[in-house]
């Protein structure tokens, strides 16, 4: 029998694995090591390594849409949407950290699968409906939903990523400065 508990204690301790050593080298042995269970019961959550994946991929994901999309009314100003999406974001890595590093790694492995970014697309529609919204009002560059979102997105993670590393060459980063920047990139 599932146990909730159980499966969020999984979960942490999957990414944490993952952070640290890397899908490739994560086996169900060491989950089961780090959690303090045993690997049978592991299976009771997962068939296999992939599907451990797949599952955990996703329900990070999600978590972090859904925390970028809070407080956002799909039909308030569009700059203001941006903007929130934008905070959101960055509040989404500084409190869950450790799964925004899982989130990283995860998209570029080979294991996060078209039918995977599908799901997640669908998960997504509000976001995409601001700014599809924002093309449509002619208040966005004329140009798909994705590619607007990524220039609002990977600007803030790229520069978090620098500026939290100890040796940052980013210490004082004026982030509403940043989100300015990215509003200016795409904005009409």
């Amino acid at each position: 029998m599932k146990d909730e508990n159980k499966k969020t204690a999984i979960t942490k301790a999957i990414i944490g694995l993952i952070n640290e050593i890397g899908f490739a080298n994560i086996s169900m042995s060491k989950i089961a090591k780090a959690t303090g269970i045993s690997a049978a019961t592991l299976y009771v959550y997962y068939k296999n390594k992939e599907d451990m994946f797949r599952e955990v991929y996703l329900d990070v994901k999600k978590h972090m849409i859904e925390e970028c999309g809070r407080n956002i009314c799909p039909r308030e100003n569009v700059q203001e949407a941006v903007r929130k999406l934008c905070k959101n974001l960055l509040r989404y890595m500084k409190e869950y950290t450790d799964e925004f590093l899982f989130i990283e790694q995860a998209c570029n492995s080979p294991m996060a699968t078209d039918e995977m970014l599908e799901e997640l697309e669908q998960y997504n529609q509000n976001t995409i409906s601001i700014f599809r919204r924002g093309v449509q009002e002619g208040i966005l560059k004329q140009t798909s939903p994705a590619l607007l979102i990524s220039f609002c997105y990977y600007p803030i993670q790229q520069i978090f990523k620098e500026w939290r590393k100890e040796k940052s060459m980013l210490l004082d980063v004026d982030f509403e400065v940043v989100f300015q920047m990215c509003w200016d990139a795409i904005k009409r």
